[in-house]
C-alpha cells in the first residue's frame, strides 16, 4: 500500500487548478500525460497513475461534451483496512498534511463528514474550480470540478436551502 508523498499530491492538484478553466479534451489528455499518467487504451478518460495498476485508477469527468474535472488516487486503496492501525495512521497524518496544504495555497474549506466514515472538504477556488479532498479509513482521493459543476452545485445547494432536502428539480 502506498500513500503520495504530500509535495507530489499538491503539485498533481495545482496542475488542474492553475489551468484556464474551462479546459478542453486536449487540454486535459495533455496535463493528464504531462503528470506522467497511463491512459486506458479502451478509455482515454480513464487513467492509472503511479499509485494504481488498471483498477481503482482516476478518471476524467464529463458534462456537455467536455471535460469537467477529475478524481486521482492519492493512495492505494486498502479495502481490508481497519481503524487504528498503521495503515490508517499513516493515511489519516497524509490527510491532515494535504488538508493543511491545500488550507496555506487556498484559505480554509468546508468541512463536511467525520473520521468514522468519510471525511470530505471542499475549496471553491477564485476560478470557481472546486477541490474536494475525500478520506477514510480505507482510501484518499481529490476531486476537481470544473467552474460550470461548481455553479450547478451552488445552485442546487442554494434550492436545498431554500425549500429544503425534498425538493423537487424539474
Amino acid at each position: 500500500m502506498r500513500i503520495l508523498p504530500v509535495e507530489r499530491a499538491v503539485e498533481w492538484i495545482r496542475a488542474w487548478t492553475e489551468l484556464d478553466w474551462p479546459i478542453t479534451w486536449e487540454t486535459a489528455y495533455a496535463t493528464r500525460d504531462k503528470l506522467g499518467w497511463t491512459p486506458n487504451p479502451e478509455d482515454p478518460e480513464l487513467f492509472t497513475t503511479e499509485l494504481t495498476v488498471n483498477q481503482d485508477g482516476g478518471y476524467l469527468s464529463t458534462l456537455d461534451d467536455a471535460c469537467s474535472g477529475l478524481s486521482i488516487p492519492l493512495c492505494s486503496r486498502n479495502l481490508s483496512a481497519e481503524p487504528n492501525t498503521p495503515w490508517t495512521t499513516s493515511l489519516w497524518l497524509a490527510h491532515d498534511a494535504i488538508a493543511d496544504a491545500l488550507t496555506k495555497l487556498y484559505g480554509t474549506g468546508k468541512q463536511t463528514g467525520d473520521r468514522s466514515d468519510v471525511l470530505q472538504t471542499d475549496w471553491i477556488l477564485s476560478n470557481q474550480v472546486t477541490v474536494s479532498l475525500v478520506a477514510s479509513d480505507k482510501s484518499m482521493s481529490v476531486m476537481l470540478d470544473s467552474p460550470e459543476v461548481t455553479a450547478i452545485d451552488q445552485w442546487d445547494a442554494y434550492y436545498v436551502e431554500k425549500y429544503g432536502e425534498d425538493y423537487v428539480d424539474d
